[in-house]
């Protein structure tokens, strides 16, 4: 398997979709791509069904990977959330977590209130810079990856989130990663491609393809919600039909057959398997 700092290494940006379950890993493993993403919004969505607002445990995120890296194939990025409390949490966070075969996680900055509020709390940097170093001392492997995410660019502007990223860098982060749904000014992004000397990480920006993201500075591209947002849309659509006509027939072309999946999931390589072993003709 290739490695995360390969695939970052050969990629302009890399492209990192997220996965959540079984069936989200085996279709980003088809389609090709060199790493994946399990995010707590996502998982907090498909195993509780609950927002994103600090509900989840590391034991949740360790799980994901440990189910999810055998389907997926490739390097997974997770979102190790604040640590789940002080640096010793952190240390402990990435060992549970590299244990279970992540590549690498990100741990933020915020202090409180992230999706609840437009204003969530960050914590002094010099308190994010301890956790950075925590992480650091932590990892079992230098291959495994830290990647400094700061939630600061709508509390404290663009500029501040600059330099905050840019001092967990010189903490020893091996990424940086300024969390914002919109744009930075074009003078932060200067600023970001002078100074940064580890990869660049973002998130989707809507309206942005990976190569506007390129063209900021950015190296990985996260994909963090497109997966789940995307199931959601067709289970949706495909629930309305039943509860309204009272059948799946209008449906019967659009998803194709039990046959169709089952060859997806891989059954014809247990099919082979039970051959072998004389379990079947």
């Amino acid at each position: 398997m290739t490695s995360l700092r390969e695939a970052i290494a050969a990629n302009e940006p890399l492209i990192v979709p997220s996965v959540y379950d079984g069936i989200s890993a085996l279709l980003v493993h088809e389609a090709g791509f060199q790493a994946a993403y399990v995010g707590s919004y996502a998982t907090g969505a498909s195993k509780y069904g609950i927002p994103d607002i600090g509900y989840l445990g590391l034991e949740d995120m360790a799980d994901q990977v440990r189910r999810l890296a055998p389907a997926v194939g490739v390097p997974l990025i997770v979102d190790g959330e604040a640590g789940w409390g002080n640096p010793l949490h952190v240390a402990r966070a990435v060992q549970v977590l590299e244990r279970a075969g992540a590549a690498g996680t990100h741990i933020e900055d915020h202090d409180f209130g992230k999706h609840l509020t437009m204003q969530p709390r960050v914590l002094p940097v010099s308190k994010a810079v301890e956790k950075v170093k925590a992480a650091l001392d932590a990892r079992a492997s230098d291959d495994f990856m830290i990647i400094a995410r700061t939630d600061a660019a709508g509390i404290e502007g663009p500029a501040a989130a600059v330099d905050r990223v840019l001092a967990y860098q010189e903490a020893g982060a091996d990424g940086i990663f300024i969390a914002t749904p919109e744009p930075l000014d074009e003078a932060s992004y200067a600023h970001l491609r002078k100074e940064a000397t580890v990869p660049v990480f973002a998130i989707d920006i809507q309206g942005q393809s990976a190569a506007d993201h390129a063209r900021q500075g950015t190296d990985v591209v996260v994909y963090y919600a497109l997966a789940h947002i995307a199931a959601k849309a067709g289970m949706e659509a495909a629930i309305k039909i039943l509860a309204k006509e009272k059948s799946t027939v209008s449906l019967k072309d659009r998803f194709g057959s039990l046959w169709d999946y089952d060859d997806f999931l891989g059954i014809a390589d247990s099919r082979e398997a039970a051959r072998r072993y004389g379990l079947i003709e």
